[in-house]
């Protein structure tokens, strides 16, 4: 496998999820070859660059804000945007709305695939647990699903299964949201899990794996 680059700013509450819940990516990545986890601070475009330049990943996973033009790292500071080139690379973007132009645009320009959401990536969340994220059930409903999209890539498995096995996971937590046996708090976050299940989207080569 070549070598993986995560990034994760920290430096608000959603962010902070997104960080503590990429650990274990962080770590399967590791286990099987070389990570470049660019963590808090160093989730900035000129880190990004350099990395991209000098190690040539193959796969981005991109956690941050974003919009339907841009992702962005620590402190919102723009990591990739409408006009960037990454060809030959699979990227996974944890990121609102950039499956809308930006996704489209990398794999016009040689990414070889994008998955992403073409709506707001939401993420329930317990508000007594926001400095406690991995310790948060609600949040586990939405970010382990999220998680499998780049751990299967990791485990040499096609874009196609990563998506799928994801969106497979989404939809069984789903299913556990609306039954009877579901939490208040459950019921009124399943709408925010079927906005990800619909909105996620893989864009390219669905064949390859890295």
């Amino acid at each position: 496998m070549r070598s993986v680059l995560i990034t994760r700013p920290q430096h608000d509450e959603i962010n902070r999820y997104f960080h503590a819940w990429s650990e274990e990516v962080v770590d399967m990545a590791r286990l099987r070859g070389s990570v470049y986890d660019l963590s808090g601070p160093k989730a900035i475009r000129k880190n990004l660059d350099s990395y991209i330049q000098s190690k040539n990943p193959a796969f981005l996973f991109l956690n941050g804000h974003g919009n339907s033009k841009n992702i962005a790292g620590h402190d919102n500071d723009i990591l990739v945007d409408y006009r960037s080139s990454l060809p030959d690379t699979v990227m996974y973007a944890r990121s609102c709305d950039a499956a809308q132009v930006l996704g489209p645009g990398l794999v016009e320009k040689g990414t070889k695939v994008f998955i992403g959401y073409t709506r707001k990536f939401i993420c329930g969340y317990t508000p007594d647990k926001t400095w406690r994220p991995l310790e948060d059930a609600m949040a586990k409903l939405f970010l382990e699903p999220s998680n499998l999209v780049a751990t299967t890539l990791i485990k040499g498995n096609t874009a196609q299964e990563a998506h799928g096995r994801s969106r497979a996971a989404m939809y069984k937590n789903f299913r556990k949201m609306i039954s009877s046996t579901a939490t208040f708090e459950e019921r009124y976050a399943a709408r925010w899990m079927w906005s990800n299940l619909n909105s996620q989207v893989l864009l390219g080569d669905s064949s390859i794996s890295i």
